[in-house]
């Protein structure tokens, strides 16, 4: 009784953040960062006070149940022992106690800057929820559910924002400012994170030979979810969500290769994306002067040219090739249900192929790159991603320079434990030098982050805080991959991590991100425990 009782609160607690927290603003735009950070913190911080005392609840009523009946037995164990997962974590909470306590910005260490707010405080309460969320919730379709729906409605509102058809009236209206998100990468960060969800359910839909009307109706609705996801990616201007886009199609390519259903429905997916620039195209032709953001970028290049549609055509010849090959030999029904053992010297290879790919493009960058930025020859490339300067990615150039000169004068201990958990601010405008240069590019704005999340984590926690963060969320991962080749639920989450991970390569963690994020991986370790019982 209290273990239900714990897992129905823990489900109105999850429907709360992802159904309510999204749409929630202060004042508009005007303390929209201050307004979030507040609404998640009281509203967690209530939360996690109420599962603490079910938690104990539970473990007394199970420790007097074991001396009355001279058992040991009675206690859940495998939702208490720890996984791989959890020490790590346990790791990171413990370095980044230490790295406030050791911090010369205990005010900043604590709370975080003011309008961040990524300060232990924030990072104690995240930790907290992982571990009484993944024991306590029993795994239920009703939060994906809200999940996909509340981040449809977003989506939309992002896009319709960008065509200056503003449904949510404010007072205070910028181009830079969409949705409810904030700025516009914040909304990437939260697209980057929930946007996988509605698609991995697309994508590892099953058709089943007698559907009824409402799998019929959500096999359709998540089809058009996905096109949302991709139209609001494209349409809003930062080059940051092709991380995004680069992510999920290379992970799910990867998952892909394991059925041929998947791998014929991957191309269908790219064939989706490239129709989903060419409907924003239209949209553009039909609302002359309405888009209100710059197109001197690649959503520009990929909405404003035929690039994409030549995608979309080459996508969808192959998925037809595909089938078409599959109808003939009497194997598509099969194909549904092939697992990667009987082809798993294929699934090999490919992935192979695909590694090394990957590691060529990024290869051809780099050098690339460096001879247009160190040689006689710079500049022959005018591309501003094949020119390492302080305006390289729209000034994270600047940003990662000052991250990288930071963690260079910092001292050996707080090489290894930080400077303190969103200090990364406080302590580069303390040296003198970086402050200069800082001021210099960016003026009056005030720069929280390296904007790329390894390096303000190096700045913020060391070398040992970084380890601990990024080796927990990889473990997570390849533990939920162990588990999705026969129960494909389990990618899901280990999708939205990747993409987050890709994306916030060139950006951060801020509050409409990484709660989501850390939730998602409790909710997935709740998931895989409760395969274990």
């Amino acid at each position: 009784m209290i273990k239900k009782a714990g897992s129905l609160f823990v489900t109105a607690y999850l429907l709360l953040v992802f159904g309510v927290y999204p749409f929630y603003m202060k004042e508009g735009y005007v303390d929209i960062g201050e307004g979030k950070y507040e609404f998640f913190l009281y509203c967690s911080l209530g939360a996690l006070f109420i599962l603490a005392l079910i938690s104990l609840f539970y473990l007394g009523q199970a420790l007097h149940e074991n001396i009355r009946q001279k058992r040991a037995y009675l206690i859940d164990w495998e939702r208490v022992s720890l996984s791989a997962t959890d020490v790590l974590l346990f790791m990171y909470l413990a370095l980044v106690s230490l790295s406030a306590v050791l911090s010369k910005f205990r005010q900043e260490a604590l709370w975080g800057v003011e309008g961040w707010r990524m300060g232990f405080v924030v990072w104690a309460v995240l930790c907290g929820l992982y571990f009484l969320v993944s024991r306590l919730w029993d795994a239920g379709r009703v939060v994906w559910s809200v999940a996909i729906l509340a981040s449809a409605v977003v989506f939309l509102l992002g896009i319709t924002d960008s065509f200056s058809a503003y449904i949510i009236p404010l007072e205070i209206r910028e181009a830079g400012f969409i949705s409810t998100m904030g700025n516009i990468n914040w909304f990437c960060g939260y697209l980057s994170v929930l946007a996988p969800v509605g698609i991995c359910f697309w994508f590892f839909h099953k058709p089943l030979a007698k559907e009824n009307k409402f799998e019929k109706w959500k096999a359709v609705g998540l089809f058009i979810y996905t096109m949302i996801a991709f139209m609001a990616g494209l349409c809003q201007g930062s080059n940051s969500v092709f991380l995004w886009f680069g992510g999920l199609f290379f992970v799910l390519l990867w998952i892909g290769v394991e059925r041929k259903a998947w791998f014929r429905r991957w191309f269908f997916m790219v064939f989706l994306w490239g129709v989903s620039g060419q409907i924003i195209r239209v949209l553009r032709i039909l609302c002359p002067g309405k888009y209100n953001y710059e197109l001197d970028n690649l959503c520009g290049l990929f909405t404003e040219t035929n690039v994409s549609l030549w995608i979309a055509v080459i996508a969808l010849l192959c998925y037809l090739c595909m089938a078409w090959m599959q109808r003939k030999s009497g194997s598509m029904q099969k194909d549904e249900e092939e697992a990667v053992s009987n082809h798993i010297k294929t699934v090999k290879r490919t992935r192979r192929i695909q590694a090394a790919i990957l590691a060529a493009v990024i290869l051809c960058w780099v050098i690339l790159s460096a001879v247009n930025t160190w040689t006689a020859f710079s500049g022959f490339l005018d591309a501003g991603l094949f020119l390492w300067n302080e305006s390289w990615g729209n000034g994270r150039g600047a940003a990662l320079k000052a991250g990288f000169q930071m963690f260079g004068e910092m001292s050996f201990v707080q090489k290894l434990f930080g400077v303190g958990p969103d200090c990364f601010a406080s302590y580069a405008y303390s040296i003198d030098e970086i402050a200069a240069g800082l001021r210099e590019y960016f003026g009056a704005s005030r720069l929280t982050n390296a904007h790329s999340e390894p390096v303000t984590s190096l700045v913020n926690v060391g070398v040992l805080g970084t380890v601990s963060y990024f080796g927990f969320l990889i473990s997570f991962v390849v533990r939920c991959f162990k588990k999705g080749t026969l129960k494909p639920e389990f990618f899901i989450p280990a999708v939205c991590v990747v993409s987050y991970l890709c994306h916030n390569l060139v950006s951060f963690a801020q509050v409409l991100n990484l709660p989501f994020v850390m939730l998602i991986v409790a909710m997935g370790e709740g998931m895989l425990r409760r395969e274990n019982e």
